[in-house]
């Protein structure tokens, strides 16, 4: 399966389920799934990661799933004068990440509407056994708005491609 959104020059396909790491993940079905490690400037004094860099990956995460889809946030804002804002962020730490942990963060589209979307978010280890540690837990509500920080309606082939990976998840 392709996915794929037309938003100006800059669409690109990401094959579903290829298992091939590259800097802006991959989907695993309706899953994006972005691979990272955890570097020193990520943590604390005692080598734990510091909480809100939790957001930080989560938000590279959807960054990252959005440009799989071909819908560049640059691109986004260029050409249709649109950005994603947080309106609501639940957050939950379950357990702690560590230097030089490699991470992976799963991001699921749970609803779209004309001018938002829900996102559940996961940060994961995989261990040594080949298990995966679930680490935070994050739900997400993103707004989307104009250039004058006013609500605006989601292009309508964004809106497409996301309601898709909702409807799968």
């Amino acid at each position: 399966m392709r996915r794929k959104i037309q938003i100006g020059k800059t669409a690109m396909g990401a094959e579903t389920g290829s298992g091939q790491t590259n800097t802006s993940g991959w989907f695993e079905g309706a899953c994006h799934v972005l691979p990272l490690r955890v570097y020193y400037e990520d943590t604390d004094a005692a080598g734990i990661v510091y909480y809100a860099n939790y957001l930080r990956f989560a938000e590279r995460a959807r960054t990252e799933m959005m440009r799989c889809l071909g819908a560049e946030h640059s691109t986004l804002m260029v050409e249709q004068g649109i950005a994603f804002a947080v309106r609501n962020c639940d957050t939950e730490y379950l357990q702690p990440a560590r230097l030089d942990d490699a991470l992976f963060v799963k991001t699921r589209v749970r609803e779209v509407r004309g001018a938002s979307m829900r996102a559940d978010q996961t940060v994961a280890r995989r261990e040594e056994d080949g298990a995966e540690t679930e680490l935070v837990r994050l739900h997400i509500r993103l707004a989307c708005m104009d250039s004058e920080l006013k609500p605006a309606r989601l292009p309508r082939v964004v809106r497409e491609s996301l309601g898709e990976l909702a409807a799968e998840a």
